[in-house]
């Protein structure tokens, strides 16, 4: 792992120093870049058995990220390097290696970050860099991964998918009479083909994060909608951070605490795509959503967590009636409670309710779909090298395009899983 750390270093340094150099002169005393401290590995391995349709993975129309099979993977090798510029800027690079994505290696998030040290109840920050939107709550442990399930929800699966983007956030918070609110506000190239996958394959639950060069697959057949709309304009691959049309997309969150164990958050994105872009096989998606978030402690060992997401995402030329060639609005929202044990060990239930709903050419493009899935895992630390985690998930869909790969429109899936962590 040493050896491995001293390879990767110079070339992590090389994404963050240029742009973060003025700072290291001004405040050497407070740097620190290549110290143990600033590093942290893991390696998720992972065992699953997975019943049902062929996963969406290898072209099929699956929910879970295998279909039909045993599976032995290695979920996520990563390592994460936080160099400290100076006592207010710092750097985070996440390198991460997937054994069954179609491009196994690479960059998740870089950026740098600002926080000055704050003098009063109002604080700012920013982040620049690439990054996903502040939209996920269950991702909040180390290197945007899920503390309490191996499977985030489908909201936040598709985040993972097709919100990676590059730009700058911006965030403020004050405090008021014991309410602290908050702003975040970004604005972001690379995200143009946020939708694609949303609507051709539909929603999914799994925990891949894609990269800068993250490729995710179309479902396969000449009888597929994309296929039979755009024939070799469109790819069988979709790249979620290409830049296709110049434009700024933005995103604007809203987060308050009140003087209760309740947290609420209202967020808003919008790539701005232009939905006749098209470069390589890729076409511009114009993608906006709302999402709506809780989070509430229920007793010191107990919380709750649930989101709400509706949006609208559309490629290709114009029908009329406001509508384009593809079209289709779409929605998930999910009830989580989780459990945290005498022993450490954390005990958790989700329920997930999502669809899509196609607005134009059905008859050629039926995109159409409801689900409901279910989810029940346990985390456990071992000590501090180790984790375990097991996890049992079931979902149920209906989806009419599952019909162009001979398959009946409503499939079941059910999913066990069993992960060993190992921290390095």
């Amino acid at each position: 792992m040493k050896a491995f750390r001293g390879r990767m270093a110079p070339a992590l340094a090389s994404l963050l120093l240029p742009a973060g150099m003025v700072c290291v002169t001004s405040a050497y005393a407070e740097t620190s870049l290549f110290a143990p401290a600033n590093y942290t590995a893991w390696i998720d391995l992972r065992l699953s058995q997975t019943n049902g349709e062929r996963g969406w993975l290898d072209g099929g129309f699956g929910k879970l990220r295998h279909g039909n099979e045993m599976a032995a993977d290695i979920a996520q090798a990563a390592i994460l390097w936080k160099p400290q510029l100076t006592d207010t800027f710092s750097g985070y690079v996440l390198l991460q290696g997937v054994s069954d994505a179609e491009v196994p290696v690479g960059v998740e998030e870089a950026y740098l970050q600002w926080k000055p040290v704050p003098k009063s109840a109002f604080r700012y920050g920013l982040r620049l860099g690439q990054m996903f939107p502040p939209v996920s709550m269950e991702h909040d442990g180390t290197g945007w991964t899920t503390p309490r399930s191996l499977t985030p929800s489908a909201i936040n699966s598709w985040i993972g998918e097709e919100v990676l983007v590059r730009g700058l956030e911006v965030n403020a918070q004050q405090t008021f009479a014991g309410h602290r609110l908050g702003l975040t506000l970004g604005g972001f190239t690379r995200d143009d083909t946020a939708g694609t996958l949303l609507s051709w394959r539909g929603w999914a639950l799994h925990d891949m994060a894609s990269a800068e060069n993250t490729r995710l697959k179309l479902p396969e057949g000449e009888d597929q909608g994309w296929y039979r709309i755009f024939d070799d304009n469109q790819a069988p691959v979709s790249k979620p951070m290409v830049e296709l049309d110049g434009r700024l997309g933005y995103y604007a969150r809203l987060d308050w605490r009140p003087p209760a164990p309740v947290a609420v958050n209202l967020e808003i994105y919008d790539n701005q795509g232009d939905p006749m872009a098209l470069r390589n096989g890729q076409w511009g998606w114009a993608t906006r959503f709302y999402n709506l978030g809780l989070a509430w402690r229920l007793t010191t060992k107990d919380e709750w967590l649930s989101q709400y997401m509706t949006g609208q995402t559309a490629t290709g030329w114009p029908l009329g009636q406001g509508h384009r060639v593809v079209d289709t609005g779409f929605e998930s929202a999910y009830l989580l409670v989780s459990h945290r044990c005498d022993n450490g060990a954390r005990l958790t239930g989700r329920v997930d309710y999502f669809a899509v709903k196609d607005h134009s050419r059905r008859a050629v493009d039926d995109n159409s779909e409801t689900g409901y899935s279910a989810t029940l895992a346990w985390m456990k630390p071992v000590n501090e090298y180790l984790d375990l985690g097991a996890e049992a998930l079931h979902v149920v869909s209906d989806r009419p395009a599952r019909q162009t790969q001979g398959l009946e429109a409503k499939q079941n899936q059910t999913q066990f899983q069993i992960a060993l962590k190992w921290h390095l």
